[in-house]
């Protein structure tokens, strides 16, 4: 009898576990063409970061800025430049921090944080905008030169991620996971 109330409970376990896990919210980052299309789709665990760099149009020196997800949101991390003529950042915001090792300028901090970001790419001549997750650099402006996209994090379980793709491969679309 205990042996069977045991199996039970063990069986229990396992199962409500399994549900739990399905329905776990996951944040992703997302991005998309300004009618709503999605273009890229990327798990975001705690403290994600990703880059984005562009050429400065006067100074022709890359830009880069640091953004972190956390709580869902994307935070500002970080500000490279290598030049602060023509516009670029001097000084570090009062919550902030600058640092230099030689190379790069970097202000670091102060605390902006956005639920989306409306980013603009540019062309091969002006911008040459790109997307660093990681190691790996996609060319923004070679794939949606001129274009708006919009970067925004957003949660979804496993559960509900499989049930979309479900129904959008029922709708003869391509799921975009």
């Amino acid at each position: 009898m205990k042996r069977t109330l045991a199996k039970r409970i063990f069986a229990a376990f396992i199962f409500l576990s399994g549900i739990y896990i399905l329905t776990l919210p996951v944040h992703r980052l997302t991005i998309s063409s300004s009618s709503g299309g999605l273009l890229f789709n990327f798990p975001a665990p705690a403290c994600f970061s990703f880059i984005l760099r562009f050429m400065h149009s006067v100074e022709q020196t890359p830009v880069e800025t640091e953004y972190m997800v956390s709580a869902g949101k994307i935070r500002q991390w970080e500000e490279r430049v290598k030049s602060h003529n023509a516009g670029l950042p001097f000084k570090a915001s009062t919550r902030g921090k600058f640092l230099s090792d030689g190379d790069w300028m970097r202000f670091r901090g102060g605390g902006a944080v956005f639920k989306s970001i409306r980013y603009r790419v540019g062309n091969a001549q002006n911008g040459r905008n790109s997307l660093i997750i990681e190691s790996d650099e996609i060319k923004l402006y070679a794939l949606f030169p001129g274009k708006a996209l919009l970067i925004r994090v957003e949660q979804e379980s496993q559960a509900a991620r499989a049930v979309r793709a479900i129904l959008t491969v029922c709708r003869g679309m391509d799921p975009g996971l």
